[in-house]
């Protein structure tokens, strides 16, 4: 059995317990080589090293307790297959093409300005459509053609027609030639649309009254006392489609006018 002469480890017990021995000192034997296994063996390797193993834990700080002043907090690194970004700020993610998106929005404006002026120009041929065209008065007309005198229903009457002994309240008139002796004369019509309904007697009597400021008279009407003379549509003609308001120049004394008294 052979001497173990290894030299101890530092901090051995050997080391704090005896005093070191010189090995160039005089009479001391030169040191005896390190023991060797038998040929073909080799030495056990170093121990692993233990992952779990913590030097002087009592020396290591507290995980959970707040970093104290002048100690930066340590974060966790990177998860395994996670490559660290460092300081890199969080950029958010593009959705799409930004001036594909700005096109799409400007055409959108565009459609919605089209639509509404479509809609705004159904509304306006709309209302131009319904509404009820405005009569308007007939204008200036010869004087009935046939023979003279003669009998003519009220719903034949012309402008400029000549009437003896005229009575507004009757059907018919009897038509003369305007240079003979009469008490009337036919100054202007208006005519209602045929699918209004009736407006009404006031109404009536005012639209005459209307009709008869557009007559317009020549120079032998100054030597007479004229007066006008308004003929409207009462309930039960109008329901028989009488849509007649006529405006008669008359003279309360007879047949005394001889002459044409509108202007031409």
């Amino acid at each position: 059995m052979s001497q173990d002469n290894t030299p101890p480890r530092d901090g051995s017990p050997r080391e704090q317990g005896e005093d070191a021995v010189d090995p160039n000192a005089p009479g001391q034997e030169p040191p005896a080589a390190p023991w060797a296994p038998p040929s073909g063996l080799q030495p056990d390797p170093a121990p692993e090293m233990d992952p779990d193993f913590v030097p002087n834990p009592g020396e290591q700080p507290d995980p959970a307790a707040p970093p104290t002043d002048g100690q930066q907090p340590s974060y966790p690194s990177a998860y395994p297959g996670q490559q660290p970004n460092g300081s890199e700020e969080w950029q958010p993610e593009q959705h799409g093409d930004p001036v594909k998106r700005q096109r799409l929005v400007i055409g959108g404006i565009v459609v919605g300005v089209l639509v509404l002026i479509g809609v705004v120009i159904w509304v306006l041929l709309n209302l131009l459509g319904t509404r009820p065209e405005a009569a308007t008065p007939s204008p200036s007309a010869t004087a009935t053609p046939g023979p003279l005198p003669r009998d003519a229903e009220a719903k034949d009457f012309q402008v400029g027609d000549c009437f003896a002994d005229f009575d507004p309240n009757a059907a018919k008139a009897r038509a003369v030639a305007c240079d003979t002796e009469h008490s009337a004369q036919l100054g202007a019509v208006f005519t209602y649309a045929g699918d209004e309904s009736f407006p009404g007697t006031n109404a009536l009597r005012d639209k005459g009254r209307e009709v008869c400021r557009t007559v317009k008279l020549n120079k032998a009407a100054d030597n007479y006392v004229l007066l006008q003379q308004n003929v409207y549509p009462s309930t039960t003609s109008w329901d028989r489609g009488d849509r007649r308001v006529d405006c008669f120049i008359v003279v309360d004394s007879g047949n005394t006018i001889k002459e044409d008294l509108l202007e031409k």
